[in-house]
């Protein structure tokens, strides 16, 4: 097996849950070596992703484009960033897990439910739209109140505590069309429909989100 990646000295400042994870993620046994850049950068608006299924990066993740935390050929895998992330949009893939140890700060969207994804975050969360909720969800260690986002589909966990941001968005406001999931809403007939809220049964469509998202396109209809 490759050599086991040591944590850079930061990681001492992220809660002591978070490093406990992390901590358990690095004895991880792979089959490839852990890519370990000391930070990223890449401007222009094509999306980033990490060249190999497990990545530690030591310090700042700065992408103006699009972030989708996956590899390609892997169905599962790591990101750890000991540092702030930037990006447009970022989605976590499906077995994916990416921790993020300071602010993850995101102009628009935040995807956080593909199976078998985990999204821990140590500071900070900003973003025009968090999915986060169904299916899997975005854990904050921090204080809630560092929880800032215009719009929340369902929760977020912060420790054993959901918390919600009542009422959800109408999504079929938000984006475009064809990332919705509809077909909870239309298999209901007019009457049904009448007696239900549109933003509980209309989600996001994980796949069609990806793969808008990993073309660099925004959800957005209004990006």
């Amino acid at each position: 097996m490759p050599p086991r990646p040591t944590p850079p000295a930061q990681i001492q400042e992220a809660p002591a849950p978070l490093r406990e994870f992390i901590e358990v993620l690095l004895t991880l046994d792979v089959e490839e070596p852990w890519a370990e850049p000391t930070e990223v950068k890449q401007s222009g608006a094509a999306p980033w992703r990490p060249a190999q299924p497990y990545t530690l990066v030591k310090g700042p993740l700065e992408v103006e484009g699009n972030v989708l935390v996956e590899a390609a050929g892997h169905d599962q895998g790591v990101l750890v960033v000991f540092g702030d992330v930037t990006c447009r949009n970022l989605y976590v893939g499906v077995g994916f897990s990416f921790v993020c140890t300071g602010t993850l700060r995101v102009k628009e969207a935040i995807v956080a439910t593909a199976a078998d994804s985990v999204t821990y975050v140590a500071g900070a969360v900003e973003a025009r739209l968090l999915d986060s909720g169904s299916g899997a969800w975005l854990t904050l260690f921090g204080d809630p109140s560092l929880l800032r986002v215009e719009h929340l589909t369902y929760y977020v966990m912060h420790g054993k505590k959901p918390i919600k941001s009542p009422p959800p968005p109408d999504l079929r406001t938000l984006v475009v069309p064809e990332v919705l999931d509809l077909e909870e809403w239309e298999s209901l007939s007019p009457e049904e429909q009448a007696d239900e809220q549109p933003e509980d049964l209309i989600k996001l469509d994980n796949r069609a989100s990806r793969k808008r998202l990993g073309s660099g396109a925004s959800l957005f209809q209004d990006p």
